[in-house]
């Protein structure tokens, strides 16, 4: 009986491994780099791409939007590009932040203003307006906001006339997310360290005032000590 019931035991420990893995790694299976969609060849994508082609006749590319989406879209002037699903960069998918984060604003101001009439959207409803719901807390939401305002990698990635050149900020990496944490990892660690040697310093300082203050105290406590003497004397 232990020994028919061992590769029973087996199949489900397995069964449950590979359950939790693909748990772990469907949102990354879904969105690529940029968070679009991946293309049908895995096992999470494919069966997405195969869901949406059988709920409505279409390129692969199509995304079903829901209600609140469509309510959004049709309240809000937005442009065409940033509707669109196909592989973006990494300025466009900011671009796409950047409009999400206007949007909430703008439906807060709306709400406020008494002329929202629909129920209020989450910010997953709004995000899921330009990209997917997993796709933008899972990079953008997280990153976006850590990119200081002024510096060079805000400036490339809004694209204007003074975008510094590609080459000057990513130097010899690819623009992605996966590089922009590293630079904005090193960069934290810099400004952490620079912040910790300015303590120092003034730690550092600090007690050299004291010390001589005290020395300055203790020389003026003996000149009066010194003076009194002198005058018991007389």
């Amino acid at each position: 009986m232990a020994n028919s019931s061992c590769p029973f035991l087996l199949w489900v420990l397995s069964f449950y491994i590979v359950h939790i893995y693909n748990l772990n790694h469907f949102q990354d299976d879904l969105v690529d780099e940029f968070m679009n969609l991946k293309s049908a060849s895995g096992s999470a994508a494919s069966l997405f791409v195969a869901l949406s082609d059988a709920a409505e006749t279409g390129s692969k590319s199509t995304i079903q939007l829901g209600s609140m989406q469509k309510i959004l879209i049709d309240t809000f002037n937005i442009s065409a590009h940033l509707l669109e699903r196909k592989k973006t960069d990494l300025r466009l998918t900011y671009a796409k932040y950047l409009a999400i984060q206007k949007m909430i604003e703008d439906v807060g101001a709306m709400e406020r203003g008494g002329t929202w009439t629909h129920q209020k959207p989450t910010v997953g409803d709004i995000a899921e307006v330009f990209m997917s719901k997993s796709g933008y807390f899972h990079r953008p939401h997280q990153l976006f906001p850590k990119i200081v305002d002024g510096s060079e990698m805000k400036k490339w990635l809004e694209g204007g006339e003074e975008a510094p050149a590609e080459s000057d900020v990513w130097g010899d990496k690819k623009p992605s997310f996966k590089n922009l944490k590293e630079i904005l990892d090193s960069k934290k660690r810099k400004v952490t360290s620079h912040k910790r040697k300015q303590k120092n310093e003034a730690d550092v300082k600090g007690k050299g005032k004291e010390k001589a203050k005290a020395k300055k105290a203790g020389e003026g406590s003996k000149k009066a000590g010194s003076r009194k003497s002198h005058q018991n004397d007389d």
